[in-house]
């Protein structure tokens, strides 16, 4: 089953997780949907990955819930959206992927999330750097209490439009149209080392996650794991 989280305020998704979705944004030319995701950790405080803009009465909802604790930025093209949470929330601790680009690097980081990194939330949350492409290089988190897995760019599903040929045919030729989601052409031709990119999805096999949230598309409510070898099966 999928949960389609469209519209203002938060999305209540699994036992301690609710979604949020953001603006639209563009990226080369093209529309992309945007998503936050907060986990309610098991001091109460909350941790954010992926943190977009929200209207006031969304953000009273969010700190009603739980003080703002950890903003993480697990892919590199999410980490713009740091700044303006950190003004907002200056004690909040910034964890960001190793590739982060150049001109957000003046913002006090806490952490760096690389393959062996410690950090504080670590009773709540486990997380895996996916490896092996050159473009880019996504951090990964799975939820234990809900059987969640949380990814951003990897797994992508742009669903079509009616009236729309033309970016129909771009996103069946991007092939990130799938029934239920599928790692875009161009973010496959980027995994040079595919042994070790193998190895990551392994790591991700090895968790017992039932549900799924990526960035751009519908999440998966049950049956993640299919949809996770599907999107992969060009690694097989």
């Amino acid at each position: 089953m999928m949960a389609t989280t469209n519209g203002p305020g938060l999305k209540e998704f699994a036992p301690d997780i609710v979604l949020v979705d953001g603006p639209m944004v563009r990226d080369f030319g093209f529309p992309f949907t945007t998503r936050m995701t907060i986990v309610r950790l098991s001091d109460g405080a909350l941790w954010i990955d992926s943190p977009v803009p929200v209207a006031p009465d969304t953000l009273a909802q969010i700190q009603a819930w739980g003080p703002v604790r950890y903003l993480v930025a697990g892919t590199p093209r999410h980490v713009w959206r740091l700044r303006t949470w950190h003004r907002q929330f200056p004690d909040a601790e910034l964890w960001v992927c190793r590739k982060q680009p150049a001109r957000f690097r003046h913002l006090p980081w806490t952490g760096v999330l690389g393959p062996k990194a410690a950090n504080p939330w670590a009773s709540d949350l486990d997380y895996h750097v996916f490896q092996g492409s050159a473009l880019l290089e996504e951090v990964c988190f799975f939820h234990a209490k809900s059987r969640t897995l949380i990814m951003n760019d990897l797994i992508q599903h742009h669903q079509k439009q009616a009236g729309k040929p033309l970016r129909n045919a771009l996103l069946t030729w991007a092939g990130s149209s799938g029934a239920r989601g599928d790692v875009p052409l161009d973010i496959r031709w980027s995994f040079r080392d595919r042994a070790r990119a193998r190895q990551s999805l392994a790591q991700l096999m090895s968790w017992d996650f039932e549900r799924l949230v990526i960035a751009h598309g519908p999440c998966v409510e049950q049956g993640a794991k299919d949809v996770v070898m599907q999107a992969f099966r060009w690694l097989r």
